[in-house]
């Protein structure tokens, strides 16, 4: 909701010696005022409608969207600045209209960034089922086609999702990782919580299965070794807490936390003084980098994938010597237990991030941007 509320009246220009960052006013359009008024109440078909009206209308202006005033700021400022190229990020998938819209009139080369994929993702094709939603996304599919198509290259997060991308717009793609921020690196390391704890960091998606890191606590509390599993800010999705919860036992509801959000700097605390994350693969679906996997690996500690993916995640934490992966409740158990060995020996825990930390580093978002420096300067 906090995201569709109106703010600002008027621009705001910071300047940094190589850099400027132009803060625009945000009018909630069509869509979001519907949102606001009956998104989540008993009247959401009159959301839905506004729906169609919003991805109709977008085919011919974004006048009516909550980014009606950025094509005309942009073209005031392009005529002045004359960039070389713009990059141009979605999600908003509307803003994509931006570079299309530009590209038109003053032909300049734009690069369409996608940090999750638009038309062609799998949670999208998987809600297609009813007319209307199916009516929306063939639309959206053919926008997407008619912007991006003007694009020189695409980019997005895993191989997976540009190859995706690349084929159904059909421009070539570059993978750029979403990274961790380098300055994760030199935090000072906080005392260790008294009892062994694992953390899920982050919202919880309905794909995800917790059939199995729950068998493997119940095993573990069953045999006289219970850990404490919070979800740390899996409450933020009120569906989500109801699910975890509802899949307790009562003995097993002592040892899982399901907490709300807390502010970053808070976040990183509380993991710093955890044993050991959790990762869980996404269903069937493939190519997810997820992004807490990136501040997983810069606090550089043990993550166990249950289950693991079989995929990006999975690659990534076997190349940096931080993973531990099950695929059933004998490997979760194992897994776990293997951990706190490494806890019990000092030695062995040091070299295993004293390793990571040579490995991680093309993980880094600094590393990950040279690759976009050189796709942009070609």
């Amino acid at each position: 909701m906090d995201t569709k509320i109106s703010l600002g009246n008027e621009v705001e220009v910071q300047k940094f010696p190589n850099y400027e960052v132009h803060y625009l006013p945000f009018k909630p359009g069509i869509l979001d005022r519907a949102y606001l008024k009956f998104g989540e109440g008993p009247l959401r078909p009159v959301f839905l409608l506004s729906k169609i009206i919003d991805v109709f209308l977008a085919q011919f202006t974004l006048a009516f969207t909550s980014f009606a005033n950025f094509l005309p700021y942009l073209t005031k400022l392009v005529s002045s600045e004359i960039p070389d190229k713009l990059l141009i990020s979605g999600e908003p998938f509307y803003l994509f209209r931006l570079g299309y819209s530009l590209n038109r009139s003053f032909g300049i080369p734009w690069i369409a960034d996608y940090r999750d994929d638009w038309s062609t993702n799998e949670l999208q094709m998987e809600k297609s089922g009813w007319k209307v939603r199916k009516w929306i996304a063939e639309v959206e599919s053919r926008l997407e086609k008619k912007w991006v198509k003007t694009s020189e290259f695409v980019v997005s997060v895993s191989d997976h999702y540009t190859k995706r991308i690349s084929n159904f717009i059909g421009r070539p793609g570059i993978t750029v990782q979403n990274g961790f921020e380098e300055s994760l690196l030199d935090r000072i390391g906080q005392p260790l919580l008294d009892q062994f704890t694992l953390v899920y960091s982050g919202i919880l998606y309905p794909s995800q299965s917790l059939d199995l890191i729950l068998g493997v606590l119940k095993r573990l509390i069953d045999q006289g070794k219970p850990i404490r599993l919070v979800f740390l800010g899996a409450a933020f999705d009120l569906k989500e807490k109801k699910r975890i919860l509802a899949l307790l036992d009562e003995n097993m509801r002592p040892f899982v936390e399901v907490r709300e959000r807390i502010p970053r700097e808070d976040a990183l605390t509380f993991l710093e003084r955890s044993h050991a994350f959790l990762g869980m693969a996404y269903g069937l679906m493939k190519g997810i980098p997820s992004s807490k996997l990136y501040e997983y690996l810069a606090l550089q500690k043990p993550v166990i994938l249950c289950p693991t993916d079989h995929d990006e995640m999975e690659r990534i934490l076997k190349d940096t010597g931080l993973g531990f992966f099950a695929k059933n409740q004998e490997e979760g158990v194992e897994a776990i237990l293997k951990i706190m060995e490494l806890y019990e020996q000092p030695s062995n825990f040091m070299k295993i991030k004293h390793q990571a930390r040579e490995k991680i580093m093309v993980y880094s978002r600094f590393e990950q941007l040279q690759t976009l420096a050189a796709a942009i300067n070609k």
